[in-house]
């Protein structure tokens, strides 16, 4: 098969938000487990598909008029912290609030896609909405902004024995709580009426972007992410109970769900969360998928490449991975890089060689380290301090030691971050791996991008700093003995 990489435009968008073919991220099976209901929390690491994921879901699902996802990127964070639920505990102050917010976001759907306005619960439905929001598609950020909302009809709640009128969205006023739960059920319950009588199948509600302009996961925000959690376990088993068609879907970062503290968190993990990771294979099918989507049928990396290998035995696509933590966007940049550099011959047909791999690996390399900048830098805002420690090591694989000397040397007095905090949290982002010995006298490099479940060694010795990091950090291997 005559292939030339002239042909190819481009590996695709770094950016899941970016990219137009949707299934080209979907080559795991996120999808099947979000649709059947075996997973409602999905976390993955920044660029791992999440929000790839979310657009399957509501651009190119089959039942995509269904699905609503609800971006969080402009949500008011500081004014839903000041709705706290004064009766209850700290891991459920904010659950009635995102009762709430869920309520009215699921009402939205039923509203938009109902074809029975002269319906008398769609009617009552319409009437809340339009008195409180102006209109039945309020956005998930203007959901809380009014300070007193009128009910009336079927959206009337009973708490304590009185009908209520009206509600006022406060701090002040004591009983929010019970009355959010209260008029959230009234909702849910109409809008599923709705939904049942005209068939109108379940509705997606998708969470994403919870962590933009996360700087740090303080208590409050800790509080209201778990709320949202919590919220979010009680409808769905509500909506089982009771026959509710909705399905509500949360997808959260790594870091963040590893920083949340509460009771049931192992419980949701292991019953109800997946994890966005990649291996070898699936990222190599995204990978023709996308030759194939612009070459033709059946091309792949294989027909694009001049098939010698690199160093030893690595083909040019395990070379790439190496250099990545696994995720889509950074197989995708560096795919990117190198064929910007390939083009710069003139040979015919066009096909990757060994010299546009390496080549890229600088540009690629800098790339890299300004992910880790938006990553790591929110927790721990010198990081880099951590990163110019190793680069005095010098080498990529280093005794712990001399990274101690280093960082002693490289520290600035504002970083609070002793060394033993310092090598934790360039574990926790895949900046350094340390080297676990077994019993049986074998070893391998431990590196948390690709084994979650490990846990940082406090007493590790031997560390390597991650790959795709040796040009950026100028560093070199170690001579072998």
């Amino acid at each position: 098969m005559s292939v030339s990489l002239r042909d190819l435009e481009t590996f695709g968008d770094v950016a899941a938000e970016d990219e137009p073919v949707l299934d080209y991220f979907v080559a795991t099976e996120a999808v099947s487990v979000v649709e059947d209901g075996r997973a409602w929390l999905v976390v993955g690491r920044k660029g791992s598909g999440k929000t790839a994921l979310v657009r399957y879901f509501t651009e190119g699902y089959s039942s995509a008029s269904t699905s609503l996802a609800l971006n969080l990127r402009k949500y008011p964070w500081a004014l839903h912290s000041e709705l706290r639920d004064a009766g209850a505990s700290d891991a459920e102050a904010y659950v009635s609030s995102w009762r709430y917010v869920i309520a009215t976001q699921y009402a939205r759907v039923v509203l938009r896609q109902s074809q029975r306005p002269h319906f008398s619960r769609y009617i009552s439905l319409k009437e809340f909405f339009d008195s409180n929001y102006g209109g039945i598609d309020p956005a998930p950020e203007d959901i809380l902004r009014p300070s007193k909302l009128e009910m009336k009809g079927e959206l009337r709640p009973t708490i304590f024995g009185n009908s209520l009128g009206s509600l006022h969205i406060s701090r002040s006023n004591k009983s929010l709580g019970q009355q959010l739960e209260g008029l959230s059920s009234a909702i849910m319950s109409v809008a599923a009426d709705i939904a049942k009588n005209e068939s109108l199948g379940e509705v997606f509600i998708h969470f994403d972007e919870l962590d933009q302009g996360l700087i740090s996961l303080d208590e409050s925000r800790s509080q209201m992410l778990t709320g949202l959690i919590l919220a979010t376990r009680e409808v769905i088993r509500e909506g089982r109970s009771q026959s509710y068609p909705i399905r509500i879907v949360v997808y959260l970062r790594s870091d963040i769900w590893r920083a949340l503290r509460f009771s049931d968190k192992n419980k949701i993990s292991q019953t109800n969360t997946y994890e966005l990771v990649w291996d070898e294979k699936s990222m190599a099918r995204l990978v023709d998928a996308r030759i194939a989507a612009q070459l033709g049928e059946g091309v792949t990396m294989g027909d694009i490449e001049d098939g010698q290998l690199m160093r030893g035995t690595q083909t040019k696509l395990k070379h790439i991975m190496s250099r990545g933590f696994f995720r889509p966007r950074d197989t995708i940049a560096f795919l990117n890089f190198a064929l910007d550099r390939a083009r710069q011959r003139t040979d015919s047909p066009l096909q990757f060689s060994n010299r546009d791999i390496s080549g890229s690996r600088t540009q690629y390399s800098s790339y890299l380290k300004k992910e880790l900048d938006d990553e790591i830098g929110p927790h721990w805002p010198h990081w880099e301090e951590g990163l110019h420690a190793c680069s005095a090591v010098t080498t990529i694989t280093f005794d712990r030691s001399a990274f101690e000397d280093k960082y002693a040397e490289k520290r600035s007095e504002n970083n609070t971050a002793g060394v033993g905090e310092a090598l934790s949290l360039l574990y926790e982002f895949s900046v350094v791996g340390y080297r676990s010995t077994s019993g049986y006298g074998g070893s391998e490099w431990v590196f948390q991008y690709l084994d979650s479940e490990a846990a940082w060694d406090t007493s590790a010795q031997r560390l390597k700093v991650h790959l795709g990091l040796k040009e950026v950090a100028k560093l070199r291997e170690e001579r072998q003995s």
